[in-house]
């Protein structure tokens, strides 16, 4: 395990890089140039209790799905479903980039997690948008500025690592102060809609075939 700038990012010597999601290594430039002035996040992170790294096959037994269940609805997922989707990410290169926090002190569990999103476009000069989604801290670790550093990583990741042209999110009202922060902002004339359609089980399809 090595330390850049006190935050603690697990190489790719140390565990098997294929197991990761993406490239461990991709993220050292953003972790050597990074540093938060925050004496209470640096009391909590630099004190080797969290490791920060991309998601890995194993974390489904570190917990990852429950902690998404303080975030949303997920359903049921068996180790071989959660196999198929993360196969599924890694296969489409360069597109998701998931971090996890994980707790060294207890189970090594999960305790935080946010994606990263890059859509390659034929605008802007085969420009890459970037979208911050499923941002999650585990309820018993709030307040320890978790959230801060994963946005603020992946923030730094998309501009300076995928080159993104736009990054956005979606939050509700009362995070929005909290993301501005950031350098995120309201946009003039921008409205975001969305349509939601129910899930149905292969039982439910065959069904209303």
């Amino acid at each position: 395990m090595a330390q850049e700038n006190g935050y603690h990012l697990k190489k790719s010597d140390d565990d098997h890089q294929d197991e990761y999601l993406f490239d461990i290594n991709s993220l050292e430039s953003i972790f050597k140039e990074y540093s938060l002035k925050d004496f209470k996040l640096n009391e909590n992170i630099y004190d080797e209790k969290y490791l920060i790294r991309p998601l890995a096959m194993s974390d489904y037994d570190h917990g990852y799905i429950e902690l998404l269940r303080q975030l949303t609805e997920c359903g049921t997922i068996t180790y071989n479903d959660f196999k198929q989707r993360f196969n599924e990410l890694k296969q489409c290169l360069d597109t998701y980039y998931i971090l996890v926090i994980q707790d060294l002190n207890i189970d090594k569990q999960i305790v935080g997690t946010a994606t990263l999103v890059c859509e390659k476009k034929f605008i802007r000069q085969l420009g890459i948008r970037g979208r911050i989604e499923d941002v999650v801290i585990h309820d018993r670790c709030r307040g320890q500025q978790l959230g801060k550093l994963l946005i603020d990583l992946l923030t730094q990741f998309a501009r300076k690592e995928c080159d993104c042209y736009k990054i956005s999110l979606e939050c509700k009202d009362h995070l929005v102060s909290f993301y501005q922060k950031f350098g995120y902002n309201y946009e003039d004339k921008q409205n975001f809609l969305c349509q939601r359609f129910k899930n149905l089980s292969s039982n439910q399809q065959e069904k209303n075939e």
